[in-house]
């Protein structure tokens, strides 16, 4: 069985598009393989109307490698042929009569929903996130514009057509979408459209509709990726993403250790980074809550994801693999041999309740001076390197949904980039306000000791996130069982999205 494809998240604007998603319409996870914002022109500026995303399932890279494997991503660009074959493979007529199908210029039209079409071979999803208001009803009544002209141009309009778009024109009637809102089409091979809409970005359990009209949802999607698509930047991301994918195909390849997206709360921590300064993508090792009680409740102060280099799978399973994840999880040598492994390592804390940066360092350099006295290695050195780490620290404060990143090099080093000169380590220090790991590091400090210290206080044998320590037992007690030593050993983030709650 040919591995499945990698996927990582696409921030389009405001929009974050997940790696992968499960629609209850599907039958099977979908994954990530383009998005791009929608626009016009209007009054001489370019405005963003919408984010779309486009998901696939798993078989459609071995379906579409058959072809297609082999070109550039520029070919599959100019293709007409190739987006055709991800609609349905029958869409050239479709692609000739766009030509002359005029698509209106009202910029609350069209864009702002999510089209997951076409019966294929495979389940097809679209989604259209709102980057700006829109009314339900002139959306509606463009879209069934757009479809009937087609349908009339081929001579296949009937009677059954005309029922589905009342139908369609009836579920948007009162409708409005506000800016952060989807809407969400899903595809069955058979040619059903479900439609979903969500508010926040979460997909609801019962649809909105589903119609069983085929020509319908291959209409809807060659609107967006077809030959006049409207939405050229969608088109590339798929090209260029369905190419890399592709181009890792190999039927006789064994399945690699893969990583998926994790959720903490209202935290998603996707299933790769590649934070500044790293040499390599990072994959997500696992993610937990950390919290106390206090006054008889378990409050959750933060969400905090750690990330590993591929080649910490291979380090790792010389000496700990075929233990089970709940013999990993009462090891303390075996967090101690990730603090200290050879390999890059990436830990995000992001913020759940507020917190003050003093509040957060003074208790961080607590503990390290406390690790450091009891081991009997606490120098005038590692007090200046507190003092600058307090000193970071001293104006800033965390909003919830606010990160604070750490990346450390093999020698030892904290968060969002991390470097290593010649014998010593550079510990990057970077905030996120919005999740969005920033391009700079705020602070870069040469302590290796500093580095551990922090991941050790949080999965180390009193780490403060047992969540944390339990996710990345489970994790990578799997993916070192997956490893083959004749096999490449890199981590692809596979497709999917798994929820954990706090504990």
């Amino acid at each position: 069985m040919p591995p499945s494809p990698s996927s990582t998240s696409l921030q389009v604007e405001s929009v974050v598009f997940p790696p992968s998603v499960n629609p209850p319409a599907t039958t099977t996870t979908l994954f990530l393989a383009g998005a791009g914002v929608r626009g016009m022109e209007i009054q001489g500026k370019f405005v963003k109307l919408s984010g779309i995303g486009i998901y696939l399932e798993d078989k459609a890279i071995s379906s579409l490698a058959d072809k297609w494997k082999g070109k550039t991503a520029a070919e599959l660009a100019d293709s007409v042929e190739f987006y055709s074959d991800i609609i349905t493979g029958k869409l050239q007529l479709i692609n000739q009569l766009m030509k002359h199908i005029q698509i209106p210029r009202n910029p609350l039209f069209c864009l702002t929903y999510i089209y997951v079409l076409v019966p294929g071979p495979f389940e097809k999803l679209a989604e259209v996130a709102m980057l700006v208001p829109v009314v339900g009803t002139q959306h509606a009544e463009k879209v069934s514009e757009m479809c009937v002209a087609i349908w009339k141009a081929q001579g296949t309009y009937i009677d059954a057509d005309s029922a589905t778009i009342d139908k369609f024109l009836e579920v948007f009637k009162d409708k409005n979408f506000s800016l952060g809102s989807s809407i969400l089409y899903t595809t069955s091979p058979a040619g059903l459209v479900t439609i979903h809409f969500s508010k926040d970005g979460t997909v609801p359990e019962t649809p909105a509709v589903v119609l069983e009209n085929e020509k319908f949802g291959q209409a809807l999607f060659e609107s967006v990726i077809g030959e006049n698509g409207i939405s050229p930047e969608a088109k590339q991301s798929l090209a260029s993403r369905l190419y890399d994918l592709m181009k890792q195909f190999d039927e006789k390849a064994t399945a690699r250790p893969s990583s998926t997206s994790i959720q903490v709360e209202f935290i998603v921590f996707p299933p790769s980074v590649k934070p500044p300064g790293a040499t390599t993508t990072l994959f997500l090792g696992g993610a937990g809550v950390r919290g106390m009680e206090i006054q008889g409740n378990f409050v959750k102060f933060t969400g905090i994801g750690v990330y590993l280099e591929d080649k910490a799978i291979p380090s790792l399973a010389g000496k700990w693999k075929g233990k089970t994840a709940a013999e990993l999880k009462d090891s303390v040598q075996f967090y101690r041999d990730i603090v200290t492994g050879p390999f890059e390592k990436f830990t995000q804390v992001t913020m759940i309740l507020p917190l003050t940066g003093k509040q957060y360092s003074e208790k961080v350099s607590e503990m390290c001076i406390g690790v450091w006295k009891a081991q009997g290695t606490y120098t005038d050195a590692d007090t200046a390197t507190i003092e600058k780490f307090l000193q970071v620290f001293k104006d800033e404060n965390f909003l919830p949904g606010s990160s604070i990143l750490f990346t450390t090099s093999p020698n030892g080093s904290l968060t969002v980039s991390f470097y290593l000169l010649n014998s010593f380590v550079m510990h990057h220090i970077s905030f996120s306000k919005d999740g969005i790991i920033p391009e700079v590091a705020i602070v870069v400090l040469e302590n290796e000791k500093l580095a551990q210290a922090v991941i050790e206080s949080v999965i180390g044998e009193h780490g403060v996130s047992p969540a944390t320590k339990q996710s990345l037992a489970s994790r990578l007690s799997e993916f070192m069982n997956q490893v083959d030593e004749k096999a490449t050993t890199s981590v692809e983030s596979k497709i999917g999205l798994e929820s954990q709650t706090g504990l």
